[in-house]
């Protein structure tokens, strides 16, 4: 989730965007909601939008090296690795906590475990054709179930590096025959082949909007809406989330990012990607807006440091707040009450709410002691306080 930061310096512009991203799912994962009502629309139609400005601004922050052999080494060591080895931790802690409270055997640990790094994708098709009790897994494989964008995000950087030098220093209409290739591969694959684990079936898209941040940092998008006003960028900004949400409305696609069959074919690609495109300026202005306001701006800055972490362990943390406060069975495989007959009550809507605040300030401490453990492990010298000066200031620019 762009981690990986230009120059070496980042912009708490993007970081406010991405903190606010996270705390959106965070919402979409552990609070409950009336089903298709305005709130739960509107939460759903920007977590899932989230996604593809995550792989954005991945790709407008990504650091340029050199070579494809040094890209690959950097990410192994500062991305998969750490991501895998915190994934085993919390398999490990989350699977003695569900033996203690969820009447979990060894066995059902295991088994969660696997269909957590295998997807159920995979694991269903297993099931289907063998004795094995297989399936969608349980308590605990529905709390870290959000590492499949981990996977997504690994799959992406895979093919990123190569297909940018192939562009790199090659104008706009290199870029433009890349994205139309991706595009045409695009398109069938999500039309024609069936699911795959990690988001597989759209991988060209998530590549796509990796390209498009690349393509945005050399156009110095970034400077061009700081020098916009907030009297004019504001009312843009309105008009984007307004489209964005009539996009949703008619064409939502939560299926797209979790490679289920669209209901509307390859306009699903088309949607997905004008979707990203508008709202990427809303949020802009909207992280403008915020970096004017100390504490909310400090808020967001540290949750958008912090992306990878926040999202690995606010689910399994929830779970534990959720049992604490009873009446309250997220997160899990039940995202709306009403399929299950049972009433929403302004009692529960409370409990998940505070379940969820809960959980995002315990991601605090708990990612301060996992960074301390990285730094063991990995041999990582702490990180430096280094940023762009002045909010949302483009890469490189010089003053």
């Amino acid at each position: 989730m762009g981690e990986f930061v230009t120059n070496r310096k980042r912009i708490p512009t993007l970081d406010y965007i991405k903190g606010f991203g996270i705390i959106l799912i965070a919402i979409y994962h552990i609070v409950y909601r009336s089903m298709d009502g305005i709130p739960d629309k509107m939460i759903r139609s920007l977590g899932w939008a989230y996604i593809g400005i995550f792989f954005l601004l991945s790709g407008f922050t990504g650091r340029q090296e050199s070579g494809i052999k040094e890209s690959y080494r950097r990410r192994v060591k500062g991305l998969l690795l750490p991501v895998v080895l915190m994934e085993l931790l919390l398999l490990f802690l989350g699977g003695i906590y569900c033996m203690i409270f969820h009447k979990y055997s060894i066995s059902d640990v295991i088994h969660d475990s696997l269909v957590t790094f295998l997807r159920p994708e995979i694991t269903t098709r297993i099931a289907a054709r063998s004795a094995a009790a297989w399936g969608d897994g349980g308590t605990l494989f529905f709390n870290l179930s959000p590492v499949w964008f981990i996977w997504t995000m690994v799959w992406t950087e895979l093919f990123f590096h190569p297909l940018r030098h192939l562009v790199m220093g090659r104008g706009t209409k290199a870029w433009i025959a890349l994205q139309v290739v991706l595009l045409g591969i695009q398109v069938p694959m999500y039309v024609f082949l069936k699911p795959a684990p990690w988001g597989l079936t759209v991988l060209p898209t998530y590549l796509m909007f990796m390209m498009i941040g690349v393509k945005l940092r050399e156009w110095n998008v970034l400077e061009r809406l700081d020098r916009l006003r907030l009297s004019r960028a504001i009312p843009i900004s309105i008009a984007c989330l307004a489209a964005h949400f009539g996009l949703f409305l008619f064409n939502g696609n939560e299926s797209y990012y979790v490679s289920k069959f669209g209901n509307r074919g390859a306009l699903d690609v088309f949607t997905v990607i004008l979707q990203v495109v508008i709202i990427f300026p809303a949020l802009y202005t909207l992280a403008r807006c915020v970096g004017k306001f100390r504490w909310p701006a400090l808020v967001l800055e540290w949750y958008g440091k912090h992306t990878l972490t926040v999202l690995l362990m606010h689910c399994l943390i929830a779970l534990v707040y959720s049992d604490l406060l009873g009446v309250y069975c997220k997160p899990g495989s039940l995202w709306y009450l009403e399929l299950a007959d049972i009433p929403l009550t302004f009692e529960i809507i409370a409990k998940s709410s505070l379940s969820c605040l809960l959980a995002l300030l315990t991601c605090i401490p708990m990612t301060i002691l996992w960074e301390k453990l990285e730094r063991v492990a990995f041999r990582k010298k702490p990180k430096k306080k280094q940023t762009d000066s002045g909010r949302g200031e483009a890469p490189g620019k010089k003053k």
